[in-house]
């Protein structure tokens, strides 16, 4: 009996079309035959080095092959894939491969740095594989291990209920939630996305939004569920991208809004090729009306989508149809083929037409629930429902809007980052009395990280010397963009900060003095 796990989508279009380009990349071209063997012959050399069915690995990589043809030879031996953000310190990186109990890392030599500052306080991990550069002994080089394996797929005893991998994602304690997802998950988010957007077997898809969020991982997935060409950016850079889409006849990406008004702010973009570009797609926040006219001048064969999901749902709960872009320009769309949405209220009522209420998801491509973690796991999933923790609206058409976000997540360029985990490094400063965390709208960024503080008394501090302190301890992309100080917080009677007055505090700074 077939199996429908991600490396059977491998292995089937290697078969239907072995000849047909899979990856393109700076560092060349594969066919699918070629990535079916490769990732073949990686996983017997991972395999005679013990990762075995069930072990988590560890990865960090930059988009290229090395990371496809990776993650296709650990899932083929059952291995469970941790995917590590690049952008992540070593404290915050040793966290998740410990939380994850991961004894194997493999790593692109990018990141050597990093992993060494932490690899002698990793108890769990037995072995580094590394990619790229002056390998030294104590890590194992990855390209060469596998030279010489025989390219015999390992995969026969895999299960679409297996573990495929724990997409960390920030969590309303501050610290990041492993969500498990499995083969199953992952193909039946593939197959939303293959049946709801435009996409066609013979598009070239730049992917250049990175591989450890889930919306990248499961558009992959959708991709290799239909064949598709897969164009790898190692980064994002603008001009690049705008010159890839002549140089390679690129018919579909997808970026978030912020990434859509740095290419946007390009000049001289109508010296470039457009024209072979059928499908554009936006997700993480809300497109404003002028971005979306700019882009469909921009590309003028191209149709303009828009999808709303989280990592808990691989990626995938809502679609706005190109058609609809315009007509429903604040809405998030209708529930994928798969997905079934209900909103309801404190008491767990079905919220009527046009009434807020908390946003529900179900279907095959809901996670497994959160590794380690069964008490947030009973809160998020219940009676085969997640609960997202947005709030939304539907209109008589049945098109959802989103209305706002109970756990006050900032999205900054793509990333989601949660108060509270900023909140705490701050309250760990000396001389800070009180914190708290919010987001400011940003043109460039979608939204900022601002800080609002209150110092202990006699004591000082400036705003510099704040975002300094934040950057030695969390990402850079999660440090405070501005900074404000308070001689005190607004609370509630319930000792709760108000930051909904923090905000209009500032709004109307911003109307009487026309800046933050």
């Amino acid at each position: 009996m077939i199996k429908t796990t991600i490396p059977y989508l491998l292995k089937r279009a290697a078969f239907k079309h072995p000849d047909k380009e899979a990856i393109v990349s700076e560092k060349g071209r594969w066919t699918y035959a070629q990535w079916e063997a490769n990732a073949n012959k990686r996983a017997q050399a991972l395999a005679r080095r013990g990762i075995k069915k069930g072990d988590r690995v560890a990865t960090i990589f930059l988009n290229g092959n090395e990371v496809l043809e990776t993650y296709l030879a650990l899932m083929k031996l059952g291995a469970v894939i941790v995917p590590l953000n690049v952008r992540l310190t070593p404290g915050e990186l040793q966290y998740i491969i410990e939380h994850s109990g991961a004894s194997s890392i493999i790593l692109s030599d990018e990141f050597e740095s990093p992993i060494r500052e932490i690899k002698n306080d990793l108890q769990n991990v037995k072995q580094c594989f590394m990619s790229g550069g002056d390998v030294q002994e104590d890590m194992i080089p990855l390209e060469e291990i596998y030279h010489g394996e025989p390219d015999r797929d390992p995969s026969e005893a895999l299960d679409e209920n297996d573990m495929a991998c724990i997409l960390y994602t920030a969590g309303t304690t501050g610290r990041p939630k492993g969500v498990l997802l499995s083969h199953r998950n992952c193909v039946w988010g593939a197959v939303n996305i293959a049946f709801n957007v435009n996409l066609e077997p013979e598009y070239r898809v730049l992917l250049v939004f990175p591989l450890y969020h889930a919306a990248a991982f499961i558009i992959l997935i959708g991709n290799l569920f239909l064949g598709c060409t897969n164009v790898i950016l190692k980064t994002f850079d603008p001009r690049r991208v705008m010159e890839l889409i002549g140089e390679e006849k690129i018919n579909r990406m997808t970026f978030p809004p912020t990434v859509w008004n740095f290419i946007l702010q390009l000049p001289d973009l109508e010296k470039y090729d457009t024209l072979s570009v059928r499908a554009i797609s936006s997700g993480a926040e809300s497109m404003p009306l002028e971005t979306k006219k700019k882009l469909l001048d921009l590309f003028p064969n191209g149709a303009l989508g828009e999808t709303y999901g989280m990592t808990e749902s691989s990626a995938t709960i809502t679609t706005l149809d190109p058609k609809d872009v315009i007509r429903k320009m604040a809405s998030v769309g209708k529930p994928f083929v798969n997905v079934e949405i209900r909103l309801v209220d404190d008491e767990g009522n079905d919220a009527p037409v046009g009434k807020v209420g908390e946003i529900l998801a179900r279907g095959p491509n809901i996670m497994e629930g959160y590794y380690k973690e069964p008490e947030a796991t009973a809160r998020a999933l219940k009676d085969g429902w997640l609960y997202t923790g947005d709030l939304g609206k539907l209109d008589a058409e049945g098109f959802l809007y989103i209305v706002d976000r109970k756990k006050d997540m900032i999205i900054t360029g793509g990333e989601n980052i949660f108060p509270r985990e900023i909140e705490e490094v701050l309250y760990a400063h000396p001389k800070i009395l009180e914190a708290a965390v919010i987001g400011l709208p940003d043109p460039d960024w979608g939204e900022k990280v601002h800080a609002v503080i209150a110092l202990k008394e006699g004591e000082n501090l400036t705003g510099q010397e704040v975002k300094d302190y934040c950057k030695s301890r969390i990402a850079g992309f999660k440090k405070p963009r501005s900074v404000e100080f308070v001689d005190k917080l607004p609370r509630s009677a319930a000792g709760k900060v108000l930051k909904r007055i923090l905000r209009k505090h500032l709004d109307d700074r911003r109307k009487d003095y026309g800046s933050d």
